[in-house]
């Protein structure tokens, strides 16, 4: 009896060990647990506040990107509306700052298609009156034959031209249509230049954005402004490679049917397109051509221009 009682003390002892060891780890892990519980708050706690500043911040980078979009097209309209003066526009060939504004627009053109593709904004939003107003602006100092020899003289201006050419096929039809409107005039005026209608006259993607205009009946005044622009670069086609390239692109059946159009305008220049092409065909392997390009450089239109009529109002 003695020793079977001796058996259940050493047992009664060796389970009260182990019930002492477990509720010390317990113990240990309860301690853990609490830890991980007080980081994990404490961690919940810091990325709450992570958070809160977080979208503080991301509200005042939205102010201030605001602010700095309605600010942008402030100032392009007040310098674009003064550039129509040719006063201004010697003011600003005068400074060392042309080349700069010339690479800001390309940029800023850039990112603009970039980020909205073929659905652009209201013509009403900061952003699009920002755009159209420094292309306005580049159009103004293009109606000066010093500011548009500036230009195609300062390799900024010829990479802003160049990416203009770019991205006219890209533009879309209506929501673009303020856009292509100011752009035109801009290689318009450049047109004029000697220099200027070396680089675009030959431009695949420019030929191919003005037959698309040509061929649309969506928006007229595009129409005239692609035709003006066309009569300009087939005034003097230099040789048989610039014909063909023209020839390719451009609907002559289109012209032909425009010629007779009841808009004297859209009458006018598409029968100069089609004697232009025809004194080219005629002419080429002969004689040079030796004219010295038709019209004058134009203004934008400011006053004329939605955006400027929507800004008088504001």
């Amino acid at each position: 009896m003695a020793v079977h009682g001796d058996a259940n003390a050493a047992n009664n002892a060796w389970f009260q060990q182990v019930l002492e060891e477990q509720r010390t780890e317990l113990d240990i892990l309860r301690t853990k647990y609490e830890n991980l519980q007080r980081e994990w708050d404490n961690q919940q706690e810091h990325l709450g506040r992570l958070q809160g500043e977080a979208y503080k911040l991301r509200n005042q980078l939205q102010t201030q990107s605001a602010y700095c979009a309605s600010l942008g097209a402030i100032m392009g309209h007040l310098v674009w509306k003064s550039s129509r003066l040719q006063s201004v526009v010697e003011l600003l060939l005068s400074t060392n700052k042309l080349p700069e504004f010339f690479c800001l627009v390309t940029s800023t053109l850039t990112s603009f298609m970039e980020t909205y593709g073929r659905d652009l904004p209201d013509v009403k939003t900061d952003e699009t009156q920002f755009i159209l107003s420094m292309g306005g602006i580049v159009s103004n100092l293009a109606a000066v034959s010093e500011g548009r020899q500036f230009i195609v003289s300062d390799q900024n201006g010829k990479e802003l031209i160049e990416q203009i050419i770019k991205l006219m096929p890209t533009i879309p039809t209506v929501s673009g249509d303020p856009l292509k409107r100011i752009l035109l005039m801009v290689l318009y005026n450049i047109s004029i230049n000697q220099s200027g209608i070396v680089m675009i006259q030959d431009q695949k993607p420019l030929l191919f954005a003005l037959s698309q205009m040509i061929v649309s009946d969506l928006t007229p005044e595009l129409k005239v402004l692609a035709l003006r622009l066309l009569e300009s670069i087939t005034f003097e086609i230099p040789n048989g490679l610039i014909l063909l390239k023209i020839q390719q692109q451009i609907p002559k059946d289109r012209l032909e049917i425009l010629k007779d159009s009841t808009d004297a305008e859209t009458r006018q220049y598409a029968s100069n397109i089609l004697s232009n092409l025809k004194k080219a065909e005629a002419s080429l392997g002969k004689v040079p051509l030796t004219s010295t390009g038709p019209g004058v450089a134009t203004y934008v239109p400011y006053d004329d221009c939605v955006l400027a009529q929507k800004a008088e109002r504001s």
